[in-house]
């Protein structure tokens, strides 16, 4: 029986010590590799996860692509090639082994070999390809399709070239991962044709061609627009280099492009009205009327129909659409003294003076005389001229008067004719011997001048200048 209980007391006592051992194992690996794990074939046991980063970040940086191309070598690190190996992630995927105590006991009895968590950047990759090529030679040029100035699609024929398969390239970099070792390839480059060809190129050119061979027409009600040649060319978008299998198409923003360029030149912006003032605001007179302005409303529905048009292999006519643009109005104070003239003027306002009585006709810039008076003629009895302030509204150089059913007389090539209201206006009369008659033998109501008078008038106002007519 004592015997018994010493061999009792034994084996409790190795059970004591195994489960310390094995208690004291799982907290030393509780953050760090276990003894059988490795990155690349490298035993990387008890490294925490700090050490773990480091070391792989050090053997990453010592890899190295060893290339021969034909003779010619190269050497290309990791990072050349477009390929960053996440050694934080790597790091947690080696440590993943330790997160629990039974995968830490069974750590023991299993090897564990873990790969780089890595990427590559395609773009850096290609482009390390095609610098393998420059040093030995020219990569192909695939033919190209151009628009030339006068809107035309023009090709641009392909040159045949080299190439060098990437295939070893990348198994080298995938071994290089795999035993965090530098690695040796040779290659050697073969002739490659174009990408696109010269018969595709010719394709897409005449493809392009039809695009852009129907007419656009836009019209604001008096004049029209067309697209010329150049602009329709710009509105197709062609293949990227090296598409095969791209085609041309329809460009929508730079249709619209256009369509809002053609629509901001055809509108008419808001002539503002200046009214001139007293001290207390009070209007005295109207210096110029405003006028209204019109803004394109549907330009964005023309050029959606234009590409409508297009796509379908259709020309295309149609038509802007405006709103009214209602003028702002100015104010302008009236000079001090402004009671002792017929008009109520601001600083340096031009306005023409006509009195009916003394059938005389001055032109003013605020209270200045800068020209006359100059005798004239006016409307005869039964056609007087109408009296009150106007502006000049019209303007022709010369102009058939009457000489239509509704007037009983024919005056061919007036010369320098200024209207100021319906059809009154100021113009020269070479008919005429004597001038400052007034009514009689005057004018069917307008206010006529000798021709270099009218000339001078022609020339000096401007649309919108003030006439004051009065007895």
């Amino acid at each position: 029986m004592t015997r018994m209980k010493w061999l009792i007391a034994a084996i409790i006592g190795v059970l004591v010590v195994v489960g310390a051992a094995g208690t004291a194992y799982a907290s030393y690996y509780s953050d760090k590799a276990l003894p059988t794990a490795s990155v690349g074939g490298h035993n990387v046991n008890a490294m925490n996860r700090a050490e773990l980063v480091a070391w792989i970040n050090d053997q990453v940086s010592q890899v190295s692509i060893d290339i021969d191309v034909d003779g010619t070598p190269s050497k290309a690190s990791l990072a050349d090639l477009g390929v960053t190996v996440d050694a934080q992630a790597s790091a947690d995927q080696v440590l993943a082994s330790s997160d629990s105590v039974w995968e830490r006991f069974v750590g023991l009895f299993k090897r564990s070999d873990d790969a780089l968590v890595s990427s590559t950047d395609k773009e850096t990759f290609n482009a390390y390809i095609a610098s393998l090529v420059k040093s030995v030679g020219e990569p192909p040029k695939s033919a190209t399709v151009s628009v030339d100035d006068q809107g035309a699609f023009v090709v641009t024929p392909g040159v045949p070239g080299i190439a060098i398969d990437a295939q070893p390239l990348n198994d080298a970099v995938a071994t290089a991962l795999q035993t965090l070792s530098s690695q040796a390839i040779s290659v050697s480059p073969s002739p490659q044709d174009p990408i696109v060809s010269d018969e595709q190129a010719h394709k897409v050119a005449d493809a392009a061609t039809a695009l852009a061979s129907h007419s656009v027409t836009i019209s604001d009600g008096i004049d029209d627009y067309t697209a010329e040649t150049v602009d329709r060319a710009a509105w197709i978008a062609l293949p990227g280099v090296d598409d095969a299998e791209g085609t041309p198409s329809i460009d929508p923003k730079a249709v619209q492009a256009w369509v809002d360029k053609t629509a901001e030149a055809t509108n008419v912006a808001p002539t503002p009205a200046i009214n001139n003032v007293d001290d207390a605001g009070n209007v005295l007179a109207e210096s110029k009327p405003g006028k209204e302005g019109e803004a394109v409303n549907n330009s964005a529905q023309v050029g959606a129909d234009v590409v409508a048009a297009l796509n379908a292999g259709t020309d295309y006519s149609g038509s802007f659409d405006y709103d009214k643009v209602q003028p702002t109005t100015e104010t302008r104070p009236v000079m001090a003294g402004y009671e002792a003239y017929p008009y109520a003027m601001h600083e340096g306002e031009k306005w023409i003076d006509i009195n009916l009585t003394t059938n005389r006709l001055t032109v003013y810039e605020g209270q200045t005389v800068v020209h006359g008076p100059v005798a004239i003629n006016h409307g005869a009895p039964g056609h007087e001229t109408v009296t009150g302030t106007y502006h000049i509204y019209l303007k022709y150089e010369k102009q058939d008067m009457g000489c239509t059913p509704d007037w009983p007389y024919c005056a061919k090539d007036v010369p320098w004719v200024s209207y100021f209201t319906g059809s009154y206006a100021i113009h020269g009369a070479p008919w005429v011997r004597q001038f400052g008659l007034g009514s009689v033998g005057g004018s069917h109501g307008c206010v006529n001048l000798p021709v270099a008078e009218a000339q001078y008038v022609f020339n000096w106002a401007d649309s919108g200048t003030a006439v004051v007519t009065h007895y």
